[in-house]
């Protein structure tokens, strides 16, 4: 049985095997896991679909190889050891399934913009078509292949690909992918000289996630013009509505109740009537998503951040999302998230409520085109309308804000959008939402 890299999701091309479970000679039960492998997404195991024993291990840990390669082999018969790895062809990549359920709030004439926004995946990496790179200079031609997302990355980061194509072949290697890309100094970096110690000063190096987030916003805040608006939201109506159910739905459910998942709900209906605001960037085009797929940036322990995907969130009300939303932070922080859970956002929300922030004016998370942030709801003395005219009264009021790349809309559509959002959290009725 030929043990093979697995397509990780929809948009995942190639993976760093990080680490061997077994050795050769090693017996393989069905379900054993097999090897770790990182992608730009997620961490995750890779389990031996037979039994029998691993007869040859074709890449070691530490490479990164494509969607299809074949790493391993688990047989009774072992292969010479001495065969060139095995490259299976890339899996075709598997669309979102269709939905057609209407939404609820959608308003009329959203169809043709739903109709519009049909998935289309990116280029995935093709052996046989990926272009050569050849350079002059004392090492003569190198013809080294370079995948489609490397060499986006080179021209986004502005990297030195032919120093990116030396450190390949001084290793031995044959294309240059993403995480070649990736761990070249960025001509920020190479410029700046090194620091002078002092007295005390302890070195650091970053952990794997705060070094894969930090590359990520990094990349976000370079390439993309980001605009931050944003509404205070007077949340007496949701206030009223969680100080009444949130015993009994803690009890039924084990989950908190907080502010997070009403303005998720909000923000869904809202983007019901604004489409655009769900939407992804894809080279000179808007990807405009059907679904409204919530991710919810997680803090690990200030050692870096992931964002799980709450998958169909515009199907939910707020008390489903309260459900969601604490399943999947749960998960992240355990560090059980698979592939699947990282993938396919479309929308994502910061919360940093819980350390009392008054404004944060969050990073927009790549390819998507906004993101909202929810910040500290404090009482607050202000101004209310009254049958008898204006009147001063305390209140528990929060700033939501949104980041939003300005190639995608305008100022006027994200404020009408912020707007709307602001209506909802203040007039819905949340009583029936939290069954």
């Amino acid at each position: 049985m030929n043990v093979i890299v697995p397509q990780l999701g929809e948009t995942v091309t190639e993976g760093k095997i990080t680490a061997w479970f077994k050795s050769v000679g090693d017996k393989v039960a069905a379900g054993d896991n097999l090897f770790e492998i990182e992608t730009d997404k997620v961490t995750t195991e890779v389990q031996a679909t037979e039994s029998g024993v691993l007869s040859e291990i074709r890449v070691a840990a530490g490479e990164t190889v494509p969607v299809g390669t074949v790493v391993a082999v688990v047989g009774d018969i072992v292969a010479r050891a001495s065969a060139p790895p095995v490259r299976a062809s890339t899996p075709a990549p598997i669309l979102p399934r269709a939905r057609g359920r209407a939404r609820e709030g959608a308003a009329a004439g959203n169809g043709a913009d739903r109709a519009a926004a049909a998935p289309r995946m990116l280029e995935p990496f093709n052996e046989v078509r990926t272009p050569t790179l050849g350079y002059g200079g004392v090492n003569g031609p190198l013809g080294l292949k370079v995948t489609p997302l490397a060499r986006r990355l080179v021209k986004e980061t502005g990297r030195d690909l032919a120093a990116i194509a030396d450190a390949v072949r001084a290793r031995g290697g044959r294309r240059i992918a993403a995480a070649d890309v990736k761990a070249a100094p960025s001509a920020a970096t190479r410029a700046a000289p090194a620091l002078a110690l002092r007295e005390g000063d302890r070195v650091e190096p970053l952990s794997r996630i705060r070094a894969r987030t930090a590359e990520h916003l990094a990349q976000s805040w370079r390439t993309i013009p980001h605009v931050f608006q944003a509404v205070e939201i007077d949340f007496s109506a949701i206030e009223r509505a969680r100080q009444a159910a949130k015993a009994g739905f803690a009890e039924r459910h084990g989950v908190s109740l907080t502010y997070l998942p009403f303005v998720a709900r909000a923000l869904c209906l809202a983007i019901a009537e604004f489409p655009r605001i769900n939407a992804s960037f894809d080279r000179d085009q808007l990807i405009l998503h059907r679904d409204v797929h919530l991710g919810i940036a997680v803090d690990l322990a200030h050692e870096g951040l992931i964002v799980p995907v709450v998958a169909h969130a515009d199907e939910m009300t707020a008390g489903g999302l309260a459900k969601a939303i604490a399943r999947q932070s749960a998960k992240a922080r355990a560090g059980k998230l698979t592939p699947a859970d990282v993938e396919g956002g479309t929308y994502t929300i910061s919360n940093n409520g819980s350390f009392g922030t008054l404004t944060t004016a969050a990073i927009i998370n790549a390819p998507q085109v906004a993101i909202l942030s929810l910040d500290a709801v404090r009482k607050r003395a202000t101004v209310v309308e009254t049958a008898n005219g204006d009147a001063m009264a305390v209140r528990p009021i929060g700033v939501v804000g949104q980041s939003f790349d300005h190639r995608a809309f305008d100022g006027a559509h994200s404020a009408a959008f912020l707007n709307r959002l602001k209506a909802i959290a203040e007039t819905r009725d949340w009583a029936g939402e939290l069954a």
